[in-house]
């Protein structure tokens, strides 16, 4: 299988927020990720670093979120 775990930077701190991911798009200034059983998420952010061998997404919260 070839689900990923996705973790989110925001304020200097790493914390998981999906796991079993199976889509990652972009959707306007969002990125929608979509799990292998079907749970579904706006995140607004930025791709910081992907690891396909450890099956894991790094993202980085945007400016605006980390500012809200």
């Amino acid at each position: 299988m070839c689900e990923s775990t996705v973790y989110l930077t925001s304020k200097g701190q790493e914390r998981e927020i999906m796991r079993d991911v199976i889509l990652l798009q972009p959707e306007g200034d969002v990125l929608l990720l979509a799990s292998l059983l079907g749970e579904r998420k706006l995140i607004r952010g930025k791709i910081k670093r992907i690891d396909f061998l450890k099956h894991t997404v790094h993202l980085e919260e945007s400016e605006e979120e980390a500012s809200s």
